[in-house]
């Protein structure tokens, strides 16, 4: 090629951005020549040049499927059927990784990739090729989710609520709930939550929230808190029989700075607590020390 015809060529893809080429004393459009070809040293992937510019990074594996070399020829055709399946490959990539991380819907999955930006037909072909595999099963995974939220002892109205945020669909839903919860005993569940969890059980109040977030229905939760009476009277019973005396002289070893120092009173008040008293009586305690 003479030095006329070379500087032409290049005046011409300076002024086209490249994506063309010179051939016989002619010149195409369209074509672009490879003329790196850098694979990274940490990741599968390689980074193309074309007339001398970074073009993309692609997978190996699209690289070695398409043969691709340095001095070979990319039409602009060719070039974007690259470009949609590097952004496949990248996106299968994503979500088989997401799906080693945290099993999800799929539903969900395609929330992961419109987030991460892909484009909907990227994304749709990521989904029917996670199909074909069976790695996304939402029958399956909702059914285990479903076996595990009964074990906890959440009630199927809390169940269903969850499965459904997952993204599974609404007939998964109710078909996996009726296959876990097909001898679910509410009542028995309740005692047995309540007994697992003292705590809940000091008023009704609190035992009545701890079992309405779990999804039990008025019904249910109304007979088992109704038998919380008898302990409740064992409880003020055991209140009256409190050593109030005995309580405040330890206080006052642990605690000799509870009169004057509000952080110490804090940390009285919930010794009180711990130890019997009621919150009246933690409080006349320490009316007391302050008074001393």
């Amino acid at each position: 090629m003479s030095i006329t015809a070379a500087r032409m060529r290049e005046s011409v893809r300076g002024t086209t951005g490249g994506g063309s080429d010179w051939r016989g004393g002619r010149y195409i459009r369209g074509m672009a020549e490879i003329t790196r070809l850098a694979p990274s040293a940490t990741k599968p992937v390689v980074r193309v040049h074309l007339d001398g510019s970074f073009w993309a990074t692609l997978p190996v594996g699209l690289v070695a499927d398409e043969l691709l070399r340095v001095g070979e020829d990319l039409t602009d055709a060719r070039r974007a059927s690259l470009e949609q399946r590097s952004q496949t490959e990248q996106a299968f990539a994503y979500a088989v990784r997401s799906l080693d991380f945290r099993m999800a819907s799929r539903a969900k999955m395609g929330e992961r990739l419109t987030r991460k930006g892909y484009a909907p037909s990227v994304i749709t072909q990521t989904l029917e090729r996670c199909d074909a595999l069976g790695i996304l099963n939402d029958d399956a995974l909702a059914r285990g989710r479903a076996r595990r939220l009964m074990e906890e002892g959440q009630a199927p109205y809390s169940a269903r609520q969850r499965l459904r945020k997952q993204g599974f669909a609404p007939e998964v839903v109710e078909a996996v709930l009726d296959e876990a919860y097909a001898n679910f005993d509410a009542e028995a569940v309740a005692r047995r939550l309540l007994e697992s969890r003292p705590s809940t059980t000091k008023t009704r109040q609190r035992a009545y929230a701890f079992l309405a977030r779990r999804g039990f229905g008025p019904d249910v939760i109304g007979r088992v808190t109704a038998e919380l009476a008898p302990a409740a009277t064992k409880t003020a019973a055991a209140r009256g029989a409190l050593d109030v005396a005995a309580l405040e002289k330890q206080v006052r070893r642990r605690y000799p700075t509870a009169g004057s120092d509000a952080g110490a009173g804090r940390r009285a008040y919930a010794y009180c607590v711990r130890h019997g008293a009621t919150s009246p009586e933690a409080q006349q305690l320490l009316q007391r020390l302050r008074g001393a």
